[in-house]
């Protein structure tokens, strides 16, 4: 199996090099392809890429504008199938590694349906559980790895200017039989708290990874004051804030409730049909 990884890079320095070193930290790292996708970045040069990521099999392809994160993930998938790989992991520039996640990816891919997401996020739902894997409704980006023929099937039904990409792969997938499947204790971990698809008014950083290096808890360690201060902050909006009181039930969004229920319904019966993993 050949794998590629993917980090798209758009500034924010002091995430991309915790990531670049914790990629480092990986076992079997140069197995891999390593390919940097910079989204037109203002903080740093080419030259500096090159040299943050001068390890093993490592290429940096810079884009001519900056396309943002759906349009340039879109591009990344394209730029993909052109290469001779069989499974896309994208690596954001924002996570931090378990050094054996390359090995649990080589491991464990095949017993998936062509989808195997890394990161056990608090904020996509889970739906079935079969002891070592969640089942999820829906997933994001980060941390996920992908087959090159669910790929080349899910590029055909984009436009050019894609919008929430992850929500449409998700759906994507789902309708087509494919299980979302994430281990419980996940091997990514999100730290990156501001950015493109980042706001003050939520924080995503998972309870289900486990530091197993000594740098993968030199970094946890410093990100848990700043999840634990989000967190409150959220908390007190929800409530004393939140002008509706009803959060959760989305009393406000009626349609929207309905059609989530009947998703939620639909996954389930996929997920309890296709039982334990294979």
């Amino acid at each position: 199996m050949k794998l590629m990884i993917a980090i798209p890079v758009y500034n924010r320095k002091k995430y991309l090099e915790i990531t670049a070193k914790a990629l480092y930290e990986c076992s079997n790292i140069n197995k891999t392809a390593i390919k940097i996708f910079n989204d037109y970045s203002t903080e740093f040069d080419n030259n500096y890429l090159e040299h943050l990521f001068n390890k093993y099999n490592t290429e940096v392809i810079n884009r001519e504008k900056n396309f943002r994160a759906d349009r340039h993930t879109y591009r990344i998938m394209l730029d993909f199938l052109k290469t001779d790989n069989d499974v896309l992991f994208i690596c954001d520039s924002d996570l931090l590694l378990r050094p054996d996640t390359v090995d649990y990816i080589f491991d464990n891919f095949t017993r998936t349906d062509g989808f195997l997401g890394l990161y056990n996020s608090d904020l996509h739902r889970d739906l079935y559980f079969d002891g070592e894997f969640v089942y999820k409704e829906d997933v994001g980006f980060a941390g996920i790895c992908i087959s090159r023929l669910l790929l080349q099937k899910f590029v055909l039904t984009q436009k050019e200017r894609p919008r929430s990409m992850d929500f449409k792969l998700s759906s994507f997938l789902i309708k087509n039989g494919i299980r979302l499947m994430v281990p419980k204790n996940c091997y990514v971990q999100h730290i990156g708290f501001d950015g493109q698809n980042c706001n003050s008014s939520s924080v995503e950083f998972s309870t289900n990874f486990i530091p197993l290096s000594e740098f993968n808890k030199e970094i946890t360690n410093k990100m848990l004051p700043i999840v634990l201060k989000k967190q409150a902050a959220m908390i007190k909006y929800l409530l004393f804030e939140d002008k509706y009181k009803k959060h959760g039930f989305m009393l406000h969004q009626p349609h929207k409730y309905f059609i989530q229920k009947q998703t939620v319904k639909k996954l389930s019966k996929i997920y309890a049909k296709s039982g334990y993993v294979k």
